[in-house]
């Protein structure tokens, strides 16, 4: 059976909470311009990676550790389209020399990963002065341990409060940090989604019909997954919103 992450990345499907709205924001607050050189951690299909690029002209390399993913990524490239460039890469052994970027990007994807590992990676490869985003979700109120196994079991994700995020930045070396939690709307999500999404909206479900109908693997990962959205926990999404965190080094 294919687990969360796989199901999207078989089809291509790459999202973050918040939508753009969130990601404007980080690139505000890290104060991005065209002469960053900036890391995307977990750059999925590439459509949030080469916006980051044409809103801010900053040069961009993406990492995804699908590799499937990074092959949707570069297909999506202009040929004349050199300020972005995608690999295959871990978040929590990145290869990159210290003191690289001007900036790291990452957004509802540090919360997948051994946090201490990747939050020190990202402090690493950092050149001094540089700045650290993360659109990450995050607990607004506590949650039962029904919502939280949920969160665990079905999606892999290991959600924080907003106290334990700062933390990680602070015990990781980041200084100036600033950070804002927001509740979920599903609307804007829905939104954020489509605009996010809409170059490559035919072409993901394409793929997924092809999939569903042809790979029996991947239709009963699919009614797996359509089963227990249906059955998600009571008032689950009154309990977690997303949190914008910078850092400096």
């Amino acid at each position: 059976m294919y687990d969360y992450f796989e199901i999207q990345a078989k089809i291509g499907i790459t999202k973050h909470i918040g939508g753009l709205e969130a990601t404007r924001k980080l690139l505000k607050w890290c104060k991005v311009d065209n002469l960053d050189y900036v890391l995307v951690v977990g750059s999925g299909n590439g459509v949030s990676a080469i916006k980051i690029h044409e809103m801010t002209g900053c040069t961009v390399v993406g990492i995804d550790l699908s590799e499937d993913m990074v092959l949707m990524a570069r297909e999506k490239l202009k040929s004349s389209e050199t300020g972005v460039e995608f690999i295959v890469g871990n978040a929590e052994n990145l290869e990159f020399d210290n003191n690289t970027f001007d900036v790291v990007i990452s957004e509802s994807v540090t919360g997948f990963t051994d946090k201490t590992k990747s939050i020190l990676e990202y402090h690493r490869v950092l050149k001094d002065g540089g700045f650290l985003g993360l659109n990450e979700v995050t607990w607004i109120s506590n949650p039962s341990h029904e919502i939280d196994e949920y969160c665990r079991s079905v999606m892999g994700l290991m959600a924080e409060t907003e106290e334990v995020w700062l933390s990680l930045l602070m015990e990781a070396g980041f200084k100036n940090i600033n950070s804002s939690v927001n509740r979920m709307s599903q609307w804007k999500q829905m939104r954020g989604d489509f605009e996010l999404q809409s170059m490559d909206f035919f072409k993901i479900w394409g793929r997924f019909f092809n999939l569903y109908f042809h790979e029996t693997e991947y239709r009963k990962s699919a009614n797996r997954l359509a089963w227990e959205a249906i059955h998600i926990p009571k008032g689950f999404n009154h309990y977690y919103g997303y949190g914008l965190y910078v850092g400096q080094k």
